[in-house]
């Protein structure tokens, strides 16, 4: 039987997140034993350390173009955009997926109803559907529901990074998607086998750890730095660590001089190294206006570290609402309000948090790489 899997990600807002380690690590764990392999993504530079492990495992990687990239050259404007959509039609029609028994199509949201992928699947033998996002108020056009809805129809398996991403895309639709399951993100480290020691504040000072793309639309950082910027937060003694690289660094950082925050949150950039960030955490925040099921959320927990999250997505399947962390609505009174009552209940943390890597070992699975090749391209042994 043929084994050979192309991988196809198309997420081109950022370089990484977490919907990205999916299909990375199952690539890695194919090539590794020796099975065609091949990836294609879009050509980000921060990308490019990932790219060299897959080439020296023995993955092909087709680097498709991007506009983002600093280093392209183009003359500005519609050219520049025309001559783009050019060459990224070019490489999605030079892509051989005929020389690969299945194709994984990994969206960070929903990239197949556009240029130039919205009609690929018609080239495409086998192939599975990887969903990681979702927008309740999205309003697909009649055009866009047929590109979309035949995509689902033919795909030999739907998956979806939440329950919640289905449930809204069906209705959407008003379909029912065939084939479809909820997959996990694997986090990006070894989960340890016991508990992580909470920490004891340095200098009086409790951290607040943000993890996320600087993406206000989505991640709301924004309204948390307004939210904080009242004087009762002012007042007391923690600081906000923002993680994370993306579009609007420049505004998070001038929205930060406007309030005179400078000395209470602190713009992190991207880590590589999430267990050590997590170590000296005392709460996770993770506010945001969508999201499905986010690594950064189970990663606190497998360290041990009580959470804040909104109620979007599968987050709050995760919850148990004052044993490992507190769920709130979007607005900024409903945020502001529940980091009062975690506040005042920080003597609780460590419990806390120890709640939230036994409810982990309880709800996360051990081998979601074996897993996942094993039930959506072919039994390897």
């Amino acid at each position: 039987m043929d084994k050979s899997c192309l991988f196809i990600s198309l997420m081109n807002g950022d370089a990484w997140g977490g919907s990205e380690e999916l299909w990375y690590r199952c690539a890695h764990s194919l090539a590794k034993k020796g099975i065609k392999t091949g990836c294609a993504v879009y050509d980000w530079k921060e990308k490019e350390e990932k790219l060299k492990i897959l080439e020296e495992a023995g993955s092909r990687v087709y680097r498709l173009p991007n506009l983002e990239r600093k280093n392209e050259k183009f003359s500005g404007g519609f050219f520049r955009e025309l001559h783009y959509k050019s060459r990224l039609r070019e490489a999605a029609l030079n892509l051989p997926v005929k020389e690969y028994a299945t194709v994984i199509i990994s969206q960070g949201g929903f990239e197949i109803v556009h240029f130039p992928w919205k009609r690929f699947h018609q080239r495409l033998s086998r192939y599975v559907l990887i969903f990681h996002n979702y927008n309740e108020h999205k309003n697909f056009s009649p055009a866009k529901k047929k590109i979309l809805s035949a995509w689902l129809q033919s795909a030999a398996a739907n998956l979806f990074a939440a329950g919640k991403i289905k449930t809204v895309l069906q209705k959407q639709l008003n379909i029912d998607i065939p084939n479809a399951s909820v997959v996990y993100n694997p986090i990006t480290f070894q989960p340890p086998a016991n508990e992580t020691p909470y920490p004891v504040p340095v200098d009086r000072d409790y951290i607040f750890s943000v993890f996320a793309a600087l993406d206000v639309k989505r991640k709301a950082q924004d309204r948390l730095i307004r939210i904080i910027a009242a004087l009762k937060w002012k007042e007391r003694p923690f600081k906000l660590y923002l993680y994370g690289e993306g579009k609007d660094k420049d505004l998070l950082r001038e929205l930060i001089e406007e309030m005179g925050l400078q000395e209470k949150v602190i713009l992190k950039g991207h880590t590589s190294d999430v267990v050590s960030a997590l170590r000296e955490t005392h709460l996770v925040l993770h506010v945001t206006d969508i999201d499905a099921m986010p690594i950064s959320v189970v990663e606190a927990m497998a360290m041990s570290r009580p959470l804040v999250v909104t109620d979007v997505g599968d987050m709050p399947k995760w919850m148990n609402e004052g044993r490992n962390g507190w769920v709130t609505g979007t607005s900024p009174e409903a945020i502001d309000a529940c980091l009062e009552k975690a506040w005042q209940a920080k003597e609780n943390w460590p419990q806390m948090g120890a709640a939230s890597f036994r409810i982990f070992q309880e709800k996360y699975p051990l081998q979601i790489e074996e897993d996942f090749i094993n039930k959506y391209i072919v039994e390897i042994k």
